[in-house]
Parts: C-alpha cells; structure tokens; sequence
C-alpha cells in the first residue's frame, strides 16, 4: 500500500518466530506505536485460504461511462493555441499541460471491446478503475471514438487514439507513440480538465477530486477491509482574544 508522504524509508528483512514477528538477526524492533509497515511475504506462506482470497481479489468500478468526453493534448508547431473547442482554453491546471501543447482535440469513450465485454459484464462501455490486490491499480477504457470526419472512426485504445492523432496533426515527429495517461484528460465535476494520470495514482491517496474519491468509495464497500487513513481536516488558527486587555 501507499501511504503518501514521509520521511526516507527502509526495508527490514524479519522472521515469524512463535505468533511475532521478529529482526531476522534477532530481537524486537523498536518502532513507535502506531507505525505502517509494507509486509512482503509469498503467497504461499500464507495459512488461511479465505484471507488470502481476500486480499488478492480483483475489483472495478467505472469512472466514466459511455460516450464521456476526452481531451487529448497534441503539438502541432502552431504559433497560437489552436482550439478544437468553441468554448475557448480548457480549463487545465498548468503543472498537468505539456510542454509545447497547442492543440486539443476531443475524442469520446465508445462501446467495449470483446475481451472488456468478459471483465465488465454489467456495463456497455467506459473507463474503469481496477483494483487487483492491495496496490496495484490499473484503468481500462474502451474503444475510442475519434472526432467527426477524421479517416478512422474507432481507435482500439486511447494509446492507439493518440498515434494516429499524431499522424494527423503532429507530422514533424518521428515517432508518433506517446503516453495516454499524460495526454488525455477527463472532466472532474468542478470544470477542470486532469490528466488519466491523475485517476490511475489519485486512488491511493485522498485527493480532493470528486471522481476518485466516488471510486475509492465503491471499491471500499465491495472490499470491505481496505480504508484509507481520513482526509487531515486543515486547521483554522484562532483569533486572539481582544477582551482580555493584554497590550
């Protein structure tokens, strides 16, 4: 699991001894109270079936259902942001925009495929989260509908969707291959436009973004073990007291 951020850390190697675990090269260690620690054991050393079943099972939730708009971010060497939305920049917080962007061009999430039909009986198509194991997370999308007009209709994945919009608009590159997660960006509720990058690694953490912590939430009550320590309430200074006549 992750637990977000701290100090450097280590790795102890230990030993079950009795019921307790132990230092490999003897003794207790001596952490605080209350202290997390990343247990590293083979699968088959665990005893009880069931616990084991518990904690390796596979999960999913859908993120964004079908026909959710995508952004897809591109560098075509323009000398203006050239938009493919009438509605002017998109709202894209400047620490998630890549460098040299100048273009986006929506796509849209289309039906599911064969094989996605297998994971995600319930559902006609989407972008899922899925949780296999304790810390693995992983997003699946279904198809992708290029924009209208474009010669293709349907790109397999978003990766494959930002090849051949690279084809399209960033002919100047040698090589047309990119990364989906920090290229395409969904709608969060509050207008902003993140990157996939942010629902595949957000799940671990209490962010404040409305669609993982929905996520999170659904995949809390199907575990039922697994809760993320509480959002820290930000602390409010308090005012002085203009009563007490100390000058």
């Amino acid at each position: 699991m992750r637990y977000g951020q701290g100090s450097r850390r280590i790795s102890l190697p230990m030993q079950r001894v009795n019921g307790q675990w132990e230092f490999l090269y003897g003794g207790d260690v001596p952490l605080r109270d209350g202290a997390i620690a990343d247990l590293v054991v083979n699968m088959d050393s665990i005893q009880d079936r069931d616990f084991l079943k518990l904690i390796s099972q596979e999960l999913s939730v859908e993120v964004l259902p079908l026909g959710a708009p995508l952004l897809v971010a591109l560098s075509d060497r323009g000398y203006a942001l050239q938009q493919a939305e009438p509605t002017g920049m998109p709202n894209i917080p400047l620490q998630y925009r890549p460098p040299g962007c100048t273009r986006f061009v929506t796509v849209h999430i289309g039906p599911k495929n064969k094989r996605q039909n297998d994971l995600f009986a319930e559902d006609e198509g989407g972008l899922w989260l899925r949780q296999i194991g304790l810390d693995r997370c992983e997003l699946e999308c279904s198809p992708i509908q290029m924009p209208e007009g474009f010669p293709k209709k349907v790109a397999q994945s978003p990766n494959h969707a930002f090849t051949m919009l690279s084809e399209q608009y960033e002919p100047h590159r040698l090589s047309h291959t990119g990364n989906a997660y920090t290229h395409f960006f969904y709608p969060e509720t509050d207008g902003q436009w993140l990157p996939l990058s942010v629902l595949r690694d957000g799940v671990f953490k209490r962010a404040e973004r409305s669609l993982i912590d929905q996520a999170w939430r659904q995949l809390e009550e199907k575990l039922g073990w697994c809760h993320l320590p509480p959002v820290p309430k930000k602390s409010i200074p308090k005012r002085g007291n203009r009563d007490s006549g100390d000058e």
